[in-house]
């Protein structure tokens, strides 16, 4: 019969293989976080491939980092401290960027004639509770409503429902390919697709006057990254909307692109409307993470979401709000903001 000191010899050395086998993944995790977020942030015009994983880094940075997180509280608690650091390193360098905007206060939308609002929603190929979603807008009564994946019965429900709130429209119907626009504001011009029929996914622009500027409005619904060959055409057309947006400064006083980008804000995918000087309003006004897309039923609707729906803008106009809506029976939910003119 083992003694009490052989039991206590073993619990001993397992206790010990359990803390070298942690420090040991830790390390490997904490080490190679902090490099995936570094080497994504320089990739860039290199193969699909190499996109595609970069893609991933920066979708999911904040993820790993909640995991990283955890292993950092297990190393403060067996002191191991040189760990500790590395952890916290990587902690700050994938959850880190949401602090500032965690600690800003919640905006309430704001319903003024000094306000432009806008909304915009993807419905899940028309299958969003129409009474869920319409509660929202009557909640913050946007001037401009921008819908994607239009579909039936969507034009009926804006039909019977919204059309005298909204006269002015621009509608598509289709699908995964639907899109819709729709505002209290005249049209003064109208670009059915600013993408050129090259693709099955339109982008119609409208532009609109508010307190005597012109503003263009672009919906836009790009491919999802699912695939090379997807992920290929989502680059496409974000390079078609840049060369829009060039085109059009100086021509109007501001610019809005709302709708479903189908890719964070951070990530090198929309580094080109970075760089052009564009700015997302949810990044400079709202408050945490926003995030807009996931799953919302299973173990899987536990894991945060991630923000893929976003109004981006530019000239003369600065945000003043960013709001994300409830669970409107989409697998994305509502974001609107508010606009104002410096």
């Amino acid at each position: 019969m083992p003694g009490a000191a052989d039991n206590a010899d073993r619990a001993t050395v397992s206790r010990g293989v359990l803390v070298r086998g942690f420090v040991i993944v830790s390390w490997t995790l904490a080490i190679g976080l902090v490099l995936s977020v570094i080497a994504a942030r320089l990739a860039g015009g290199g193969s699909l491939t190499v996109s595609f994983l970069a893609l991933m880094v920066q979708t999911f940075a904040f993820h790993s980092g909640l995991v990283v997180a955890g292993l950092l509280l297990v190393a403060l608690a067996i002191r191991r401290w040189r760990l500790g650091a590395a952890l916290l390193l990587a902690t700050l360098a994938s959850v880190g960027p949401l602090g500032v905007s965690a600690m800003r206060p919640d905006l309430a939308p704001i319903d003024d004639d000094a306000t432009l609002t806008v909304l915009s929603c993807n419905t899940r190929y028309g299958t969003s509770d129409p009474d869920l979603l319409l509660a929202w807008i009557d909640e913050v009564d946007p001037d401009v409503i921008a819908l994607q994946e239009y579909a039936e019965p969507w034009p009926a429900i804006m039909e019977s429902r919204l059309a005298e709130r909204y006269p002015h429209a621009w509608q598509k119907p289709g699908g995964a390919h639907g899109q819709a626009i729709f505002t209290r504001l005249e049209f003064e011009e109208l670009v059915p697709d600013v993408l050129g029929w090259r693709w099955k996914m339109t982008a119609p622009r409208v532009t609109i006057e508010h307190q005597g500027r012109r503003i263009d409005l672009t919906n836009v619904h790009v491919y999802p990254p699912m695939r090379l060959d997807l992920m290929s055409a989502q680059l496409e057309q974000l390079g078609v909307l840049e060369e829009s947006v060039i085109d059009r400064k100086g021509r109007v006083d501001g610019l809005v692109l709302a709708g479903d980008f189908n890719s964070p804000w951070n990530t090198n995918h929309l580094r080109g409307l970075r760089d052009l000087g564009l700015r997302e309003a949810h990044a400079e006004v709202g408050r945490g993470r926003g995030a807009t897309w996931g799953p919302t039923a299973g173990v899987l609707s536990l894991v945060p979401g991630i923000r893929i729906d976003h109004a981006i803008y530019g000239g003369e106009l600065e945000a003043v709000f960013s709001a994300v809506g409830p669970d409107v029976g989409s697998d994305h939910r509502p974001i609107a903001v508010g606009f104002r003119w410096r």
